[in-house]
């Protein structure tokens, strides 16, 4: 048995150990699991009529996590999928079945969508959101381009707020209070303000916490984060055929970027400048000003319009998302800092025309226009000081980008009743993308040419020589037409079996992080044809669900970031790769074998390999696509003990294991750029007060066997080894009063 899977038992222990405990009313009930809605086809219906594999987060799952969700959790119980937040609730790296990027360039796109009720998500440094008063997340897993559009060869992951209605008052309260100085307030509350015309709902969460590391050089602590954001939605029923939906919000994030460490990777943790010991586990060195602000503020207008068999949906949307960071030196020795300051506006139309999903045949037709425009500033500097110059490394650099990208798609899904047993779906969608970007890189001569009038706002102080390095002024455009095909049978009235083929599509672009004229190029769009059988089941009067899919992917114009390190600079470019496959498996379980007792599990297995990929006259081919674990288990449960005083405590579990990952395409022959296989737990206890109280009180454990893992790892210049760590345990206790 290898180790990755003598884990397996020990997890599956865990919740077959879950029965074992006290049963006040442990009798085998007729009650089923609850029947879980999405609109991953566009239309309301459940999850497991839709043919491909989709995984859901509820709203309860949300609502009692302890010490805060962030977006990159919604991932946790994915099978094949990760989500790791290595800079705060900063920008989380999205991976579904191997694809993802690693490109943290502002121009860069993912091959995960992202949308927030129904609207895409473009800047990588938006989505690391937290989540409130929400009503599920649905995680579509495979390429979603005919009804979710581009950037979604690996999959789209739709995050659903809960809405108005015109039902009685109702809201909640939460506090949470936890190690680390932890604080989370959280509350919404929704009402009718004209009787069955206007309706209201007000939503907010503050989140802060200190960072988990302390700063060898000021005692401070590093990673602190202050997350706030509001959400106000109005619902109008205009006539009795129209509704409209109108959603303001705003999103305030201060944090301090990336919490790493930095040692000496040479004999005796020796860099180039001096000694630089390996820190303990909950130190860092940094000097300089570690800052990280984002501000996200957008508005979307939905609206509904009933047409007899018809129905009419528009969504239009405004965001307009700020970056401003600073980077700090990461060590004891001044090797590099960084400034960017990126701001993005982007503003989206969908409209769409769907008939009734009771017919023989049903269909969908929409279009869907995109426009956003990117202005961004990016410094880089190593300072001079004596032993920088000395190596003659000293350097400053300025990288101005103002890029635009419009996009304009038609698209059209239709399925047939062919018989009682059989139905066919087929998709089809035609892109138009075009990318103009004008980039500009200055940088200093040579080491003697660099100086700043003062150190403190360095990017803003430098007084040295400048000379262009990179120009580019370039427009492309790009025409793609993808698309889908589902045969689905129903074997009996507990399963169903599908086929799915699907055609994705990620567009092209520019490469940001160019450092000279050679690399200023254009990367092309990447293309991927997937294959997909699954199974969809439920059993013993839906008390069991049981699905399971194998998966293969013919993967072309892979977009992978090479990272290398250049004149005492990490640089990492995005790039094609060529060929590559990608091919798996996926369980997913969820039982409710008694009333009081629910269980969940679900396993991946990943084979992913670079075929063709050469960087930097090296050939990498063979070695695994980034980030990409060949297993991922988790498992977990919940089980209620009703009081007879008509109270209730509830015990909750979950664990998820991954194996090794490699964090870059290149150099998988050093482990100390992955991060082996691990296991992390949770664990909640709460007492629920019912009656007119409705009020829950938990305690929790997070990372409960406080195992220390990488999130990141990347080779550095002048003999330093540097990495950034995953969440330590944290724990805390809540209250949540709804009413």
């Amino acid at each position: 048995m290898t180790a990755p899977f003598a884990r397996v038992p020990l997890l599956l222990a865990i919740a077959a150990a879950l029965p074992t405990l006290p049963s006040f009313a442990a009798e085998p009930s007729p009650e089923a699991l609850p029947t879980v809605t999405v609109t991953a086809q566009k239309r309301e219906e459940s999850v497991q009529d839709v043919p491909s594999a989709i995984s859901v987060v509820s709203a309860k799952q949300i609502a009692d996590s302890g010490g805060g969700f962030s977006a990159g959790k919604a991932l946790q119980n994915v099978p094949n999928s990760i989500a790791p937040e290595f800079a705060g609730h900063q920008r989380p790296r999205w991976y579904i079945r191997g694809m993802g990027s690693g490109d943290m360039a502002s121009t860069t796109v993912y091959p995960v969508g992202i949308y927030t009720d129904d609207v895409y998500i473009d800047p990588h440094v938006a989505t690391g959101f937290p989540l409130y008063d929400m009503e599920r997340v649905e995680v579509l897993r495979g390429p979603q381009g005919t009804l979710w559009g581009k950037n979604t060869t690996g999959g789209a992951i739709n995050f659903v707020s809960r809405k108005p209605d015109f039902e009685k008052a109702n809201g909640y309260f939460k506090l949470d209070l936890g190690n680390y100085n932890s604080r989370l307030y959280e509350g919404a509350y929704g009402d009718t303000l004209i009787d069955n015309k206007l309706a209201a709902r007000v939503a907010f969460v503050d989140q802060s916490a200190d960072g988990q590391l302390e700063n060898q050089v000021d005692g401070h602590t590093v990673g602190d984060i202050h997350d706030q954001a509001l959400r106000l939605q109005l619902l109008a029923q205009i006539n009795d055929d129209l509704q409209a939906t109108l959603q303001l919000h705003g999103r305030d994030y201060k944090g301090q970027g990336i919490a790493t460490r930095a040692w000496g990777s040479g004999p005796g943790g020796s860099t180039l400048f001096g000694p630089a010991p390996k820190p303990d586990t909950d130190e860092a060195a940094f000097t300089g000003k570690a800052e990280d602000r984002i501000e996200h503020n957008g508005v979307q207008l939905a609206l509904k319009w009933d047409l007899g068999d018809l129905q009419l949906d528009s969504i239009t949307a405004f965001d307009d998302i700020h970056e401003k960071a600073e980077s700090p030196n990461m060590s004891l020795y001044e090797f590099g800092r960084g400034f960017n300051d990126d701001r993005w506006k982007q503003v989206s139309q969908e409209l769409r025309l769907s008939s009734a999903k009771n017919q023989p045949v049903s269909w969908i037709v929409g279009t869907h226009v995109f426009h956003e425009q990117l202005d961004s500033r990016n410094d880089n500097g190593l300072l001079p000081k004596p032993y920088n110059q000395a190596l003659g490394v000293a350097d400053y650099g300025r990288t101005d980008i103002d890029q635009s990208t419009d996009s304009f798609a038609i698209f059209g899904s239709s399925t047939w009743q062919a018989t009682d047993n059989l139905s066919l779906t087929a998709g089809l969608r035609w892109t138009r993308e075009t990318k103009d970007i004008d980039l500009h890189r200055v940088a200093a001569p040579d080491a003697d040419a660099v100086s700043y009038s003062s150190e403190r706002d360095w990017w803003k102080h430098y007084t040295g020589d400048l000379v262009t390095r990179v120009e580019q002024d370039e427009k492309r455009t790009w025409n793609k037409l993808t698309y889908d095909f589902t045969p689905e049978y129903q074997l009996n009235d507990n399963a169903r079996v599908y086929f799915r083929y699907a055609k994705g599509f990620r567009s092209g672009g520019f490469s940001g992080g160019a450092q000279v004229q050679a690399e200023a190029s254009v990367v092309a769009p990447e293309n991927v044809d997937a294959y997909e059988l699954g199974v969809k089941s439920e059993w013993f009067d839906e008390r069991l669900i049981a699905n399971a899919n194998v998966f293969y992917y013919d993967y072309s114009d892979i977009q992978v970031n090479a990272v290398s390190v250049r004149d005492g600079q990490v640089v990492s470019l995005l790039t094609n790769s060529g060929q590559g496959v990608i091919r798996g498996a996926e369980f997913e379980l969820q039982a409710l074998p008694f009333s009081n007792l629910e269980l969940h599990g679900s396993l991946g297995l990943l084979h992913t390999e670079l075929q063709d990929f050469e960087s930097g006259g090296v050939d990498y081919s063979g070695n695994r696509i980034a980030r990409s674990p060949s297993r991922t288990l988790a498992v977990g449960g919940s089980y209620r003990i009703p009081l007879e005083n008509g109270d209730e405590v509830r015990l909750g579990t979950d664990w998820r294991y991954q194996s090794r990952i490699f964090f870059l395409p290149t150099a998988q022959q050093d482990h100390s750029v992955s991060q082996g296989g691990y296991t992390l737990g949770n664990a909640s206890a709460t007492y629920h007060l019912g009656g007119r109280y409705d009020l829950d009180l938990t305690a929790y454990v997070n990372n409960l066997t406080d195992k220390q893992y990488k999130t990141d790892s990347v080779p550095l210049p002048f003999d330093i080894a540097w990495d950034a760590r995953g969440d330590r345990r944290t724990f805390g206790v809540s209250a949540t009063t709804r009413f």
